[in-house]
């Protein structure tokens, strides 16, 4: 089975290695625990406007550079 994974934690290593969960939180709006679930994968589901959000803030194009369907047992870094 696969499930989808959020990049969320690659993503800010990949922009500034000391940005924090908190950081994005106050530059998005969104709330620090939103943004923790993300960065931890423990969500169940993602509002829309969250990954508009995120992908603004992140200049992402694509959706699929924020979040991956992935196999359940893949060990990646992604």
């Amino acid at each position: 089975m696969k499930r989808m994974h959020c990049r969320l934690a690659v993503l800010m290593a990949e922009r500034d290695p000391s940005l924090s969960q908190r950081k994005i939180a106050e530059a998005t709006g969104l709330g620090k625990s939103t943004i923790g679930r993300l960065f931890n994968n423990s969500f169940d589901r993602v509002d829309r406007k969250t990954v508009e959000k995120l992908c603004d803030y992140f200049r992402l194009d694509q959706v699929t550079d924020l979040f991956v369907l992935r196999r359940e047992d893949a060990k990646t870094s992604d």
